[in-house]
């Protein structure tokens, strides 16, 4: 196991309540935006997906989709299958898009993934997952985004809280969104939330 998912299975038990507290009910509400997108899919990925609470939503707009789920901590990933309550349709992996093999997706989500990486990074990591999708598949991505001041300080403050607590050596916001169209992404679709902090969007690809 990495010194990052021993990190993020520290933080496991307390993950989701601890996002709250410190940005409060939209860092759950901003993910479920788009996923009406995911109506007419048939195979998603789900990069990071944390403790999986957005799972049984899921379910409830596509009961058929075939999931992939992928996560670093195995304690995150235990918690998501306890969300999943026992559907056989979602295949869970530890580890990272390095781990997803020959899959092919027409859907993908990250949800405050890409922020893991800084913008070298960045760029290798969209392309791989770019590789893993179908044609015309449709990419949702939420994460952080720093157009004020405070915007600034509280990342700066959540950078440093992550490098102690998991390891994390991400010391800054990568250039997220910038990255998926560097990919050749469209975006379809932009939504921000808790005064511009948070930011979903929809890209095809």
């Amino acid at each position: 196991m990495t010194a990052l998912a021993k990190g993020f299975d520290r933080l496991a038990p307390i993950y989701d309540s601890l996002a709250q507290l410190v940005i409060g009910q939209g860092i759950r509400t901003s993910q479920l935006f788009f996923l009406h997108h995911l109506a007419q899919k048939q195979n998603l990925l789900i990069l990071g997906g944390g403790t999986g609470w957005i799972l049984p939503t899921i379910f409830k707009i596509n009961p058929t989709l075939q999931i992939d789920y992928v996560e670093l901590s195995p304690k995150m990933l235990a918690k998501a299958r306890l969300n999943a309550g026992g559907n056989r349709n979602v295949r869970f992996i530890e580890g990272t898009e390095r781990n997803i093999g020959n899959s092919k997706y027409d859907c993908v989500i990250t949800n405050f993934y890409l922020d893991l990486f800084n913008n070298e990074q960045l760029y290798p990591v969209v392309n791989q997952v770019k590789e893993s999708l179908q044609p015309k598949a449709s990419w949702l991505a939420t994460d952080f985004s720093s157009e004020r001041k405070w915007h600034k300080v509280i990342l700066w403050i959540m950078y440093r809280f992550f490098s102690l607590a998991t390891g994390l050596t991400t010391s800054s916001l990568p250039k997220w969104e910038e990255g998926l169209k560097r990919a050749g992404g469209k975006l379809v679709e932009t939504r921000k939330s808790k005064a511009g902090f948070i930011k979903s969007v929809v890209f095809d690809f």
